[in-house]
């Protein structure tokens, strides 16, 4: 297929009439031989006239570009198919659809529907980022309210928690679908976290440094996520999927960076500053940065891309906007008078291209978490296992450790471990968590709670946990567990006691009531 071509432009030319006597001392014979000299230079090559590189011009063609000469010639990847201008690739397949989450609900409709969008799922409290994974049919949703991921197939079919615990404001989602795993933004922890479709194989990945991370993004063909964070230093950053190489690619002119993407067939990112109300893109190493867009943006919030276009969702106008991609022209609202509209997404099967997996083969040899880098994988340990044995293999088996209360949760600190990340436990309906102990021979927990005046109880990974003390009391703020005897005691500032109990509640009693202020 043949490129568009530009005209081939000559060099001008002269010629001397022989017949011409110059009167300013210039002979005949000199003449002459001028025009021999000049007649014996071979007329320039083809390949040696001035070109223009057309190609150095971003959106000569959608994907790829071949400078020739004359003129040049566009291709596209597996998948799409060069239109009859030979510069656009249109995707092939099925047709797309947009998934956008909307507080209240997640609402889907195809990019060339006048029809209103229809709603997957409804009745939800404040949902905020959504992603898919186009092979199951399932989408990934946050949700800042009720502090949970979840997960339904597109046809609202097969709810279930993903993530239930440890969550303060999970505002980003990405899917990493050759891996089958999601990995998320929380800005209440500082963290970015990974695990499984089911939840198992839980990490923390990075959470040095982090403040407020918000907007993130996976390109497993480079091994690497990317993501924003609008904290006193705004910036994108960059890292591979084990955590390394970790570095900022953009770091200047940020304030609010909210959404982010990948154009995965220009392997090109792009992103939404809601405080300086523009669209930026850039290369993947953050070069080549390029405003797109810089009017009429009130408010963006999330973004995607698909072909040649930006689609964007605003908080201020309450739509979804789109334009090309490329020059930011051609701009228009696509859907207005939404509710609340958040993260937005474009479901279609060339959103998640086929990449070699290499963790795909007995998971890497890792015991439990693999994870890739730019030149192979590194495996991981993970919540439930978090002791590195070797380079393969996690163990259980973890003799020192902290546990602390944070108010609304319980965590540990592997004191064996490599990693410094405390780790939430998987505790429900905690409220303001006070005092606690450990029972090493049951590896049980025990708990006060001062605001739902109750004293508990759970196992490490979260099962049996039930209330044991939970009548008479006003404000348990201590507590102490002999692993001798099997008692458990605790001082109660409210009701100015010291009280005792076997271990499950029985057999309670007040040993300490008189002469006791606060105690």
């Amino acid at each position: 297929m043949q490129g568009v071509s530009t005209p081939v432009v000559y060099p001008a030319l002269f010629y001397v009439d022989l017949a011409v006597v110059c009167e300013c001392g210039t002979t005949m014979m000199n003449l002459e031989k001028f025009a021999a000299d000049f007649a014996s230079v071979p007329p320039p090559a083809a390949n040696a006239l001035s070109d223009i590189d057309e190609c150095q011009v971003e959106g000569t063609c959608s994907q790829f570009c071949e400078n020739t000469v004359p003129g040049y010639k566009c291709s596209c990847v597996e998948g799409y198919r060069l239109g009859t201008d030979l510069r656009k690739c249109k995707a092939t397949g099925p047709d797309p659809y947009l998934v956008y989450a909307n507080r209240a609900d997640i609402r889907m409709v195809t990019l060339s529907s006048t029809e209103p969008p229809s709603k997957i799922l409804s009745g939800l409290q404040n949902a905020i980022a959504v992603d898919f994974h186009y092979e199951s049919g399932r989408i990934f949703w946050s949700d800042i309210t009720t502090d949970v991921i979840r997960s339904a197939f597109l046809n609202s079919t097969g709810v279930y928690d993903v993530i239930t615990y440890g969550l303060t404001s999970p505002a980003g989602l990405a899917v990493h679908w050759p891996l089958e795993k999601i990995l998320w933004t929380d800005s209440g922890t500082s963290r970015i976290e990974v695990a499984g479709f089911d939840g198992s194989m839980r990490r923390v990945l990075i959470w040095k440094n982090l403040e407020k991370p918000r907007a993130i993004v996976v390109n497993p063909e480079e091994g690497t996520v990317y993501w924003t964070d609008w904290g006193s230093r705004p910036r994108i950053e960059k890292a591979m999927l084990d955590g390394s190489e970790r570095k900022a690619i953009v770091d200047t002119s940020l304030f609010w960076p909210n959404g982010l993407t990948i154009d995965y067939p220009a392997q090109r990112l792009y992103w939404a500053d809601a405080k300086h109300h523009v669209i930026e893109t850039s290369a993947l190493d953050g070069s080549g940065r390029r405003r797109v867009i810089e009017r009429d943006l009130p408010h963006p919030f999330a973004i995607t891309v698909f072909e040649d276009h930006l689609f964007w969702t605003d908080w201020q106008t309450k739509s979804i906007h789109r334009a090309n991609k490329f020059t930011g022209r051609n701009a228009t609202t696509l859907h207005t008078k939404l509710h609340f509209p958040m993260d937005l997404i474009v479901v279609h099967p060339l959103r998640q291209p086929y990449v070699r997996d290499p963790c795909a083969e007995d998971n890497g040899g890792c015991s439990h978490l693999c994870m890739p880098n730019n030149v192979s994988y590194t495996c991981l340990c993970t919540v439930e296992a978090p002791v590195q044995v070797d380079e393969k293999t996690c163990s259980k088996e973890w003799s020192s450790f902290l546990i602390f209360t944070r108010r609304s949760d319980v965590r540990w600190l592997c004191l064996d471990c490599e990693d410094d990340a405390d780790v939430v436990f998987p505790f429900r309906n905690i409220s303001s968590a006070g005092a606690l102990d450990f029972d090493s021979e049951t590896d049980m927990i025990y708990w006060s709670d001062i605001t739902n005046d109750t004293i508990s109880r759970s196992h490490i990974n979260g099962s049996g946990q039930q209330i044991v003390i939970e009548n008479t009391l006003e404000s348990p703020d201590g507590l102490a567990l002999d692993w001798v005897t099997r008692k458990l005691y605790w001082t109660d500032s409210g009701t100015h006691r010291i009280e005792v109990a076997n271990l499950n509640g029985n057999m309670r009693a007040i040993i300490i009531w008189k002469i006791l202020g606060k105690t």
